[in-house]
């Protein structure tokens, strides 16, 4: 057996024994043996071996199931090797026809599942009438019939020997004593061919999808924009205190200018205009009654400085500029509101986070694991046409000159290795991962601000926060005395700490408020002050929509 999951993953294992769904294997490290246990799921290929097969099953309806779902896997298996054995052989051939070669490619895949439609139709008439010890019997004795992928595997292995990476001691040992990466072994040529050859015919249907789905004119897009950018500014600036960035109403521009197909490829990547958009088709629209307006689209533990204008999805992902001068956007910052991680230095502009997400979702839109999707699947190819239509819109208005894509894309624009190492000069480290724009030390011994947060600096200064109320009462009040004496970076860190983690609790909301409110006073920003007491008012609110309805 092949061990894939756990501490012991990419070891072969002998089984000893099997209890339910755990069992007991034996392996070799550095030429001792011995012995550990794991569960079944932890295995490369568990349905290949008999002795499982039973495990966990409560009663015969499972057992038949689970057999059916076997032979299902056995092809998919086969069928995936198959269908990457077909640029195994190509993997070093001069590329003559890429598009034609993902056609022959495509055939060999209505043909590898037309198999597998063949195989379980067989078993439902032949095994699945059996009493359920005579059907794994005979499934074991036929086993090149109903469980082909073993010896498929095996077979592969002998024609392409070199496909295999470097064992699990090999790579501990190169990690070890810092030796290069080796050159592509033949499995990552044949998936660049084979990416390759995806590209071509993809290219060429595009073409001819693109002419019954041509790109919008933007102009009349760029011409509202225009006629509506008074207005929204004088709104932001009079109720929240902000300047909006250019960047924004290329952003509404961009997003008036979307035809049908490139609105459902945004919906597609989960992205809908929130927050202050809502707005600008009406600047004078107002909260209900007894709301404050700045609140609208202002999520539990949003930071003060941030100003949502994008849904992203599930798990309360959204995306604001943000406003840690109380003046100026410094760029865009998002985070999972119902999930962990904080909102990350701001950087880049709308349209670079649209295109951010584009390109995250491009290479593996309805991939499965390591293998693409079926290119008969006529909906994920529409989904792939609709996202480079996207892409050709976006890059008309910004990213026009960065030709990459997918993971070449991320790779090309990441965060410098400086910023990783060192943080931003600019900003001290709090929890909510934005940090803190003000000068002068703290208290609390903080670094600069990276791009993603300190694990065991935020763990510890949590924990302090949360459970030791004598610690945090002298933190909060050593805050309190050093900005009255004119040195708000403790107020202002501590009061950001204090809102990031508040979960409900009153008490730790009300300090949070008071330092906040305190320190953006002492700083000049008595709108981002503004803005946490009306936060503060209406943290309980059930729903971040606050707006008027139309």
């Amino acid at each position: 057996m092949r061990i894939v999951d756990g501490p012991f993953a990419d070891f072969d294992a002998e089984l000893v024994s099997v209890h339910g769904v755990r069992l007991t294997a034996r392996v070799t490290i550095f030429g001792r043996e011995t012995t550990v246990d794991l569960h079944r799921d932890q295995l490369e290929h568990p349905e290949d071996i008999p002795e499982l097969w039973f495990s966990g099953a409560e009663d015969d309806g499972q057992v038949l199931a689970g057999l059916r779902e076997r032979v299902a896997a056995q092809f998919d298996d086969v069928g995936y090797g198959e269908k990457f054995e077909f640029f195994l052989e190509r993997a070093d051939r001069p590329e003559e026809d890429p598009a034609q070669e993902w056609d022959a490619y495509a055939a060999l895949c209505a043909d590898v599942r037309r198999r597998k439609e063949v195989a379980l139709r067989a078993f439902d008439q032949e095994i699945a009438p059996l009493p359920i010890s005579e059907a794994g019997r005979r499934m074991a004795a036929d086993s090149g019939r109903w469980l082909p992928a073993a010896a498929a595997r095996e077979e592969r292995r002998s024609r392409y020997p070199a496909i295999d990476r470097p064992d699990a001691e090999g790579r501990l040992l190169a990690t070890i004593f810092g030796q290069p990466d080796p050159p592509p072994t033949l499995w990552e040529r044949a998936d660049r061919r084979r990416a390759a050859a995806r590209s071509a015919a993809e290219l060429r249907d595009y073409a001819v999808w693109k002419v019954t789905n041509p790109p919008q004119d933007h102009s009349a897009a760029v011409a509202q924009v225009e006629r509506e950018r008074a207005a929204i500014e004088e709104r932001l600036a009079r109720d929240w205190g902000f300047r909006l960035p250019d960047s924004i109403f290329r952003f509404r521009g961009f997003l008036l200018s979307l035809g049908p197909a490139e609105k459902q490829a945004l919906e597609d990547l989960e992205l809908v205009p929130f927050g202050i958009m809502d707005l600008f088709d009406d600047p004078a629209r107002n909260a209900r009654a007894g709301i404050d307006v700045r609140v609208h689209g202002r999520y539990y533990r949003d930071p003060p400085e941030f100003l949502t204008f994008m849904h992203g999805g599930s798990d309360g992902l959204h995306f604001g500029l943000w406003y840690d001068d109380g003046r100026t956007c410094a760029g865009v910052a998002s985070y999972y509101n119902n999930d962990g991680g904080g909102v990350g230095l701001p950087s880049r502009t709308p349209l670079e986070v649209v295109r951010d997400t584009l390109e995250w979702g491009w290479r593996h839109v309805g991939d499965q694991d390591d293998e693409p999707a079926d290119p008969m699947d006529l909906d994920v190819v529409a989904r792939r046409h609709r996202l480079r239509l996207l892409r050709e819109a976006l890059m008309t208005v910004e990213t026009g000159d960065r030709d990459e894509q997918g993971e070449d894309y991320h790779n090309a624009y990441r965060h410098s290795p400086e910023l990783l190492e060192r943080g931003d000069p600019d900003r001290i480290e709090t929890l909510d991962g934005g940090g803190a724009l003000v000068d002068g030390d703290t208290l609390i011994e903080r670094g600069r601000q990276r791009p993603w947060d300190d694990y065991d600096f935020c763990t510890a200064l949590q924990k302090e926060l949360t459970d030791d109320l004598v610690a945090r009462e002298a933190r909060i009040a050593e805050a309190r005395r050093r900005c009255a004496a004119g040195h708000p970076a403790d107020a202002l860190t501590l009061g950001r700490d204090l809102h990031w983690i508040s979960a409900g609790d009153p008490e730790l909301e009300r300090h949070a408020n008071e330092l906040l409110t305190m320190a953006y006073r002492a700083l000049g920003r008595d709108n981002l002050a503004a803005i946490a007491q009306a936060h503060h008012r209406h943290r309980d609110l059930p729903q971040v929509h606050v707006l008027e309805e139309i």
